[in-house]
């Protein structure tokens, strides 16, 4: 009687289970790759769980259209960003305070449907190009309380897709270790590119709209004129992603980055995309490997 009273309880909570849970919604900020055919397993998973989407701009619904099929869609437009962190009461010009309110209004409508969309039940998607963690967009966890339920999806970013394109790993730079990511110069910056380049280390430029020539002015001061350089455009995208090799001395003759697709290319420097996996300590990396192998220290000449 035991056993058949409880596969009847068992029975029941099996068959409602879905159901129980069906009311806890939840926010996710999806990384959907560099293409569409680079969208991770539960990446697929959470979109098709999803009751209303969030994109940026309708460009992205076409591009991301067989994923986003018939569900509800709202815009949060990229220009959102803009003047975050700002108090718009302590701006004097007008047109300038002007554009910070209306992007404050487009960032608060945005965390107000997010959080009523959840409260109601609903799993809302904010669909992001690449990794959203590498110059995505975030903001909405930061204007939705602290226990608000929420996840973020990692996606196959445009570090990942370039130096895949390349075939070479930016972390062996044969004397480094490192790789700087970073985009163009900026009004406040402290970390400028300048700055950064005096390692000589591995460098990834987020490039939209970069200054080029003086971003190879400051190249030039700190690289040698040898030190190659590649430009990946449309990354990770089959038939359409292409690969331009040059040197830092080079570039602005060989290469018409006016031409280069301004949301849909990285530059890389370094002397990872010519030297592998070499490394300059290799001989100390033999003697530790003899070491642990036979317990012996080889004599060195």
């Amino acid at each position: 009687m035991r056993c058949t009273l409880l596969s009847i309880f068992l029975t029941g909570f099996f068959m409602i289970a879905p159901g129980a849970f069906a009311a806890e919604g939840k926010f996710y900020i999806v990384g959907m790759g560099t293409a569409p055919d680079l969208v991770t397993l539960r990446a697929a998973e959470v979109i098709r769980s999803a009751d209303l989407i969030l994109l940026e701009q309708q460009s992205e619904y076409e591009y991301w259209k067989d994923f986003i099929g018939n569900k509800e869609v709202f815009y949060c437009p990229h220009s959102a960003r803009v003047g975050l962190g700002m108090n718009p009461e302590e701006i004097e010009d007008p047109d300038i305070r002007a554009i910070v309110e209306k992007n404050a209004g487009h960032r608060r409508a945005a965390a107000d449907r997010i959080q009523k969309e959840v409260k109601a039940g609903k799993i809302v998607v904010a669909m992001q190009g690449g990794d959203p963690m590498v110059y995505g967009t975030t903001f909405y966890l930061e204007m939705l309380p602290k226990d608000f339920p929420s996840e973020i999806v990692p996606g196959v970013g445009a570090f990942n897709a370039v130096s895949a394109a390349v075939k070479m790993s930016p972390v062996f730079g044969y004397d480094t270790n490192s790789v700087i990511i970073t985009m163009d110069d900026f009004p406040g910056r402290v970390d400028i590119n300048e700055k950064l380049m005096a390692t000589q280390t591995s460098m990834i430029f987020f490039s939209m709209g970069m200054n080029y020539p003086r971003l190879f002015e400051q190249l030039n001061r700190h690289y040698p004129a040898d030190t190659p350089v590649a430009v990946v455009s449309y990354a990770g995208e089959r038939g359409k992603e292409r690969v331009v090799r040059s040197t830092v001395g080079r570039f602005l003759k060989d290469v018409d980055h006016k031409q280069l697709p301004l949301d849909a290319h990285t530059l890389l420097v370094g002397k990872f995309l010519e030297v592998g996996q070499a490394r300059v300590d290799a001989l100390i990396g033999a003697k530790n490997q003899l070491e642990r192998d036979h317990g012996a220290t080889p004599t060195a000449k």
